[in-house]
């Protein structure tokens, strides 16, 4: 008997500390190092920002010489009849014959109506907004990882108040049953007590829910597994407070936004430039070393063996071709103008942006006061009632009230750091300050 009871005693302990190691703290720096570490939509956006500079080459800008090794070979038997001036007649069957060329060759563009200049800046800028892609695609992320790690804070923030409120509930149940002992109190009272003592445990149940789906949101977020527990800290920091005026004079130079759209304009400019050079001549320089043998049982000549280097040049110049380049730089030009006027209408937008996020910054910062201060005086009230109704001096209706009155000053203040704290990171966000 004592042995299968030190065999459950061990089981037991075995499972708590299994669970207690599969709970881990998460802070914000960490959530913050896994998303920039797992996230799919940053590693996509990080293999196209190699991609990008992968091709920014003078290769691909054309700049470089092509160089090219080549080999041919051509074996013939056949029947041969040959007629000359001078009356010679050969006339011979299964003749065979041979030609080997093999070769190294070279080409080099010199000059393309600085096509080659224009797509070296080009590729330079596609790299740079490349880089400022994936820039966007972590504040973006990162952005989701704050609101999401602290509406899970909120939610343990609401859990501990209720907590606090069901041990009131139990010790407000317990003077009740106790007065209804002595003949002083009312089974009423006692009820009254159990019933919204099963309120608070059925809200508590669900708003553990909520808790575990957020928690599963950020997991996602995270690429963590979706059940994969945690615990943090129901802390949500301090909000700094911002200064428009600043945030305006900077917004332009810092936004990722207008910076990638300040890059679109780069890019088409460079485009034109391409197709304008489309309409100048080229000059190539060729060159080949060549090595050509070719063999003959009969004929004029029997053998043909050349080694050695060729240099040249060819230059041309396209005249007309049906007015397509006219075509394409006309409707690049179009194309120039329309990201001239994105790059202007998303200027307006996020300044917008910017004007109203302040705006509800400010007020969230004045709410988040009041909250604050209604929660201390509704922690307070909930005092001196239990208090009170220790004494016997108040009864179960007001201390219902006081109850009441804090749970909603919790959920409340809850909210408001939480609105505060996603306001904080929207500015900053459009600010480009997100990351440092």
């Amino acid at each position: 008997m004592k042995r299968n009871k030190l065999i459950l005693f061990l089981l037991c302990f075995i499972l708590v500390q299994s669970i207690a190691a599969q709970t881990q703290t998460l802070s914000m720096e960490q959530a913050i190092e896994l998303a920039l570490k797992n996230n799919f939509d940053i590693q996509i956006a990080k293999n196209k920002s190699e991609q990008a500079a992968n091709n920014n080459t003078l290769g691909n800008a054309g700049m470089l010489p092509k160089l090219e090794l080549g080999a041919s070979g051509n074996f013939a038997n056949t029947d041969m009849r040959q007629e000359f001036l001078n009356g010679t007649t050969i006339n011979k069957n299964s003749v065979e014959s041979q030609n080997i060329t093999t070769g190294a060759y070279l080409t080099w563009t010199i000059f393309d109506g600085l096509k080659m200049f224009a797509s070296q800046k080009k590729l330079a800028e596609l790299e740079k907004m490349g880089k400022t892609s994936l820039k966007i695609q972590i504040e973006n992320t990162l952005s989701k990882v704050i609101a999401s790690y602290y509406a899970v804070a909120s939610q343990i923030q609401l859990i501990n108040g209720l907590n606090e409120n069901i041990a009131v509930s139990e010790e407000r149940l317990k003077i009740a049953s106790k007065k209804l002992e002595i003949g002083t109190g009312s089974k009423f009272d006692v009820i009254q007590a159990k019933i919204d003592l099963n309120e608070l445990k059925t809200s508590i149940i669900k708003q553990t829910t909520i808790l575990n789906n957020s928690k599963a949101e950020l997991n996602q977020i995270l690429n963590q597994k979706i059940d994969f527990n945690y615990e943090i800290s129901d802390t949500i920091p301090t909000i700094n407070p911002l200064k428009y005026d600043e945030l305006q004079k900077t917004i332009q130079s810092n936004n990722s936004d207008l910076i990638y759209a300040k890059k679109n304009i780069e890019i088409n400019k460079f485009t034109l430039r391409e197709t304008r050079s489309n309409m100048m001549p080229k000059v190539n320089l060729n060159a080949n070393y060549l090595f050509s043998r070719a063999e003959s049982q009969a004929g004029f000549s029997l053998l043909n063996q050349n080694l050695g280097m060729n240099f040249g040049f060819t230059a041309t110049w396209t005249i007309f071709n049906g007015f397509t380049n006219q075509t394409a730089t006309k409707n690049l030009k179009l194309s120039l103008q329309n990201s001239i006027h994105e790059y202007e209408r998303l200027k307006t937008l996020i300044e917008l942006n910017l004007y109203n996020s302040f705006q509800k910054f400010e007020n969230d910062l004045t709410i988040l006061k009041l909250e604050e201060e209604s929660f201390l005086l509704a922690k307070e009230g909930l005092a001196i009632a239990l208090e009170r109704y220790k004494l016997g001096t108040t009864n179960s209706v007001e201390l219902k009230l006081s109850q009441q009155s804090y749970e909603n000053a919790v959920a409340e203040l809850a909210k408001a750091r939480y609105t505060a704290k996603v306001t904080e990171t929207e500015i900053l966000k459009l600010n480009g300050n997100l990351i440092k």
